[in-house]
């Protein structure tokens, strides 16, 4: 199991990096303050993956309620109830 779980980080390591601070492609109608588009290629991936994301970070379910305080480098990280990753965005 301790393997997989590293060979999970490594393969989110792999993707690829984008540089633009532009707003990034996973809906994010802002700036990229959080550099989420660097973080686009673990789309798609379960969740687990996120643990390759630095801190500060916040994981949740689409509808699940959170708070509404704005951190402008926070990463959030949105999942299906599948918990597969399914956007990225600042805030």
């Amino acid at each position: 199991m301790r393997c997989l779980f590293f060979s999970l980080l490594i393969l989110a390591g792999c993707g690829g990096v984008a540089t633009n601070n532009t707003a990034s492609k996973s809906g994010s109608a802002g700036p990229d303050t959080c550099n989420a588009a660097a973080y686009e290629g673990i789309i798609g991936q379960e969740a687990v993956t996120a643990l390759a994301v630095p801190d500060p970070k916040r994981e949740y379910r689409i509808g699940q309620p959170v708070t509404s305080d704005y951190v402008a480098n926070r990463v959030n990280i949105k999942l299906d109830e599948t918990d597969v990753i399914v956007a990225i965005d600042c805030g």
